[in-house]
């Protein structure tokens, strides 16, 4: 190197120069430009995926904006049935809405299932969700004009009643005919209790059939009511209504200690409601399934002899002054 002139040594300088200014680009320079086309693709991208994020977010805040709107709309739609259809808090509802309409003398009431047809899917299957129906159906009785009423020992004709029994039939028996008792109610007020009821919740409450007819001068009143719920499997609303027809609004605490269930010839059990009150709705040729074949037919045959007195063919003997009576209209 030593022996090189000063233009060789120049000359060297120079080629040394441009070999580390070549390496430096094809090692330093070309391969930054080339990651910077790759950061600049990357970046790009990076920006696509950030604006679709962004969109999405925008979007999922939007559904779940209609998810909320959906879940109110579907809960209108629960809420418009009848949460849970308990057959005696229905019963009790219809009984105490014609009773408190005027319309007491219930002859009959019943409770019937009805089937309602099942939703299915596109593939066959059937939907788990239902709609349900319960008929409440109720006969009630007018009355004819001139007959005293009694409803619920009212007046009270048993033998633990404050007035005297042949006392009160004395007094009411000069009313026959006259004043309330020549009045023929019953058909306005039922139609009363009617509309009170179809009037209460019509999305889930119809009056589905009435029926009016006159027999032996009494009007006889029937009327079904269609009661309408739901059996969900993923029910959304909560329902906390208190509607009289979703709970039990009855009496509690009533005491059944003289029996409550059930109604002999004559009742002779001082803790009863019923006591000395003869019952005089029932049929002597019904079947006994408990009685041998012969006995039924013995007994029809001495009720037949004593005229139909139940009590004299019983051997019922009521306390002093007492006077059993027909049992009062239901």
């Amino acid at each position: 190197m030593n022996n090189l002139s000063a233009r060789e040594k120049g000359f060297m300088y120079v080629i040394t120069l441009l070999i580390i200014v070549v390496l430096a680009y094809f090692f330093g320079i070309r391969t930054l430009n080339k990651k910077y086309d790759e950061y600049k693709v990357e970046l790009q991208t990076l920006q696509e995926r950030k604006a679709y994020l962004d969109q999405l977010r925008e979007n999922n805040a939007s559904m779940a904006t209609e998810i909320e709107v959906l879940k109110a709309s579907c809960s209108d739609i629960e809420l418009s049935f009848i949460d849970n259809l308990e057959t005696e808090c229905l019963e009790q509802y219809v009984l105490k809405t014609f009773e408190t309409a005027g319309c007491p003398f219930l002859t009959s009431v019943s409770s019937t299932d009805i089937g309602m047809a099942s939703v299915s899917y596109p593939d066959g299957t059937n939907c788990p969700d239902s709609v349900v129906c319960m008929q409440i159906a109720v006969t009630y009785s007018g009355t004819d004009g001139y007959t005293v009423t009694q409803y619920n020992r009212n007046p009270d004709f048993t033998p633990g009643s404050k007035t005297p029994v042949a006392e009160t039939i004395e007094s009411l028996s000069e009313q026959m005919g006259q004043g309330e008792y020549a009045k023929r109610k019953g058909y306005d007020e039922f139609l009363t209790a009617l509309k009170k009821i179809n009037a209460e919740n019509p999305s889930c409450i119809k009056v589905s059939g009435i029926v009016a007819e006159e027999v032996n001068g009494i009007m006889t009143l029937t009327a079904t009511i269609d009661f309408y719920g739901t059996n969900l499997k993923n029910r959304i609303s909560v329902d906390e209504s208190h509607a009289p027809y979703t709970y039990w609004c009855g009496d509690t605490n009533v005491d059944t200690k003289g029996g409550f269930i059930g109604f002999p010839y004559v009742c002779d059990n001082e803790n009863s409601l019923w006591y000395g009150v003869v019952n005089m709705n029932f049929d002597p040729s019904a079947p006994k399934p408990f009685a041998a074949y012969w006995a039924t037919a013995l007994f029809q045959q001495q009720l037949s002899d004593a005229s139909g007195d139940i009590k004299t063919l019983i051997g019922f003997e009521a306390e002093e002054n007492a006077e059993p009576t027909p049992a009062p209209a239901a």
